[in-house]
């Protein structure tokens, strides 16, 4: 789980978490990821690691955004599954239990917000139009690309995460399907959505996210389509 200056929400969003995982894992910790926070998120990370041994704090000096912040967590995790959680609490443990309960089903488990209608109507389209011209363009039919998609971790490992944006998940996804991994999508309901707009459509994430497609375009389409005409 990644946060930056969430220090009103970081602590419950962990006790979701240890609501979800319950008794269902004899083994599981809990990654907490400080992305160059300015207020006391970093301070009560430590406070709960202290409190918690399952859980490891890592602290980014500066600000490396979602995939920044999720490469470095991957580097250092020590489970065989993988599931990014947003620090803000925008999930409930039932959305947890509902994703973790499908583990061993396929490769990846890709939770699909199908009902967004308490999202602002612009946040909504833009996420449908995101999608749509994804799955155009790399020939794919995933339903949703941002979420809490978990993974076997030896196989996010195996591949190379560019971005630093908000499209990291996405990256990741269009790599493993395109390379044969299976996934498995299950029907999730969004939690809660307290703002008109998403981060994500912040002219600098914009520019991010832009650049991550065209970077991933050119990897998969253009020169792993002609190796593989070599091949």
């Amino acid at each position: 789980m990644s946060a930056l200056n969430e220090e009103d929400k970081i602590e419950d969003t962990v006790r979701t978490i240890i609501t979800a995982a319950g008794n269902r894992f004899t083994s599981y910790e809990i990654l907490l990821v400080n992305d160059g926070s300015t207020d006391s998120t970093g301070t009560i990370m430590d406070r709960l690691a202290k409190e918690n041994p399952r859980i490891r704090v890592l602290h980014n000096e500066n600000n490396l955004g979602l995939g920044g912040s999720y490469r470095r967590a991957i580097g250092h995790a020590s489970m065989d599954h993988v599931m990014w959680v947003s620090g803000d609490n925008a999930e409930t443990a039932d959305n947890l239990v509902n994703i973790i309960s499908h583990l061993g089903e396929a490769d990846i488990v890709i939770p699909v917000l199908l009902d967004q209608t308490n999202r602002p109507k612009f946040r909504q389209l833009t996420s449908r139009t995101f999608t749509r011209l994804v799955n155009l363009i790399f020939h794919l039919r995933i339903r949703y690309y941002n979420g809490a998609v978990l993974h076997r971790t030896a196989l996010v490992r195996s591949i190379r995460i560019q971005t630093d944006s908000f499209a990291y998940q996405t990256e990741i996804l269009v790599k493993l399907v395109r390379r044969g991994h299976t996934y498995v999508e299950i029907p999730y309901r969004s939690a809660s959505y307290d703002g008109i707009f998403s981060y994500a459509l912040r002219p600098k994430n914009l520019l991010g996210v832009f650049t991550a497609i065209s970077r991933l375009f050119v990897q998969e389409r253009l020169l792993r389509g002609r190796a593989d005409k070599r091949a």
